[in-house]
């Protein structure tokens, strides 16, 4: 039985939180983060084949045609300008025409999927099956709204902490005795408690925020500022999950994308910046995904829906610049019309494991 415990946090801070910290495993390694797209990101329309015919045809509303430039061929949605010195340092980099082959259009078999890198989407979570191999005992901590499927499964406790005000709970709801005969329910109050535990012990030791980082308002900024903060601590967690929603983009996409994008590239840079800050910390890799991307061509309510390939974000202290992968053709597409992906799931965690 595996089970993430789940704590609530208000940007005024924690409440009771004073046990020590006393991880059974080799302290500051590599802090491995993921950054979960949700909604499904348009590919063609963040690292963008500006100079294909075949991409402006496709799109006569949504084509874009300025931005900075990556290579000869390929550009970044304006929205995402404050990531070229990023680009230009070397500390980012992107993944093109990640995905499976064949793929599905439905956000819940697709996220599964990234979430466990098997087509079954059942198997143990990545991050999870990561830090087994690395040898860490350090927890897996999810910092998006919902969780993930991502940090379960593995030898590591996996904990949740959410965004919304503290909740208390007294500690004697936790207490295994209440269960009386019924052993299901012992099982699970032992593992809450022990949970509960592990939770208090990670907060106990955040580091302050570091100064003048300027965090986008909203979930994702609070996902930020938390992460820099664990990061910084005494016992950092062995990874760390956390999510941006609003890409499913089936109609006005020209307003809602740069958005998106646009919340993102402010959250990446105060993450990089954070980074910069903290003193005697571990070395750290950010990837951002999305659990596909969107059809070649635009609909008629100027959006796109759920197609296959996308890209993906690499940021951290050691990246593989400029590009892991190349860019799908747009002219040789799948019996749905779709882009066909050149680098599995499977290909793109491995290649971040090692870095």
């Amino acid at each position: 039985m595996n089970r993430r415990s789940f704590v609530q946090l208000s940007a005024g801070g924690l409440v009771g939180v004073t046990l020590p910290v006393r991880w059974p495993a080799a302290g500051r390694g590599k802090v491995l983060v993921w950054l979960e797209l949700n909604g499904g990101n348009d590919g063609l329309n963040t690292v963008i084949p500006y100079r294909d015919v075949l991409y402006q045809r496709a799109r006569p509303t949504l084509a874009m045609a300025d931005g900075p430039l990556l290579s000869r061929e390929l550009i970044l949605h304006p929205a995402l300008s404050p990531l070229q010195p990023l680009w230009a340092q070397r500390r980012l980099a992107f993944a093109l025409g990640v995905g499976w082959p064949e793929p599905t259009r439905s956000h819940f078999r697709a996220m599964d999927q990234w979430a466990t890198a098997s087509r079954s989407g059942s198997s143990t979570g990545w991050l999870a099956a990561v830090t087994d191999r690395r040898g860490s005992g350090r927890p897996l901590v999810a910092l998006g709204p919902s969780g993930s499927r991502a940090l379960e499964g593995g030898r590591a406790p996996s904990l949740q902490i959410g965004p919304r005000p503290l909740v208390a709970r007294a500690p004697d709801l936790l207490l295994p005795a209440r269960a009386g005969a019924n052993a299901t329910l012992r099982q699970m109050l032992e593992i809450e408690a022990v949970g509960e535990q592990q939770l208090q012990r990670l907060l106990s030791a955040l580091a302050p925020l570091p100064q003048g980082i300027a965090l986008p308002a909203g979930s994702l900024g609070q996902q930020i500022g938390l992460a820099l903060r664990l990061i910084g601590s005494e016992a950092p967690p062995a990874a760390l999950q956390l999510a941006q929603g609003g890409y499913d983009t089936h109609s006005n996409q020209a307003t809602g994308h740069p958005r998106a994008l646009q919340e993102l590239a402010a959250a990446l840079v105060a993450f990089d910046r954070g980074l910069q800050q903290l003193s005697r910390r571990p070395q750290v890799t950010l990837l951002v995904t999305s659990e596909f991307g969107r059809r070649f061509a635009e609909n008629q309510s100027q959006g796109t829906d759920h197609g296959s390939a996308s890209v993906a974000f690499v940021l951290g202290d050691h990246v593989p610049h400029p590009f892991i992968g190349t860019y799908p053709s747009l002219s040789q597409r799948d019996d749905r019309g779709d882009l066909i992906p050149n680098l599995t799931i499977q290909q793109l965690y491995s290649q971040v494991e090692a870095l």
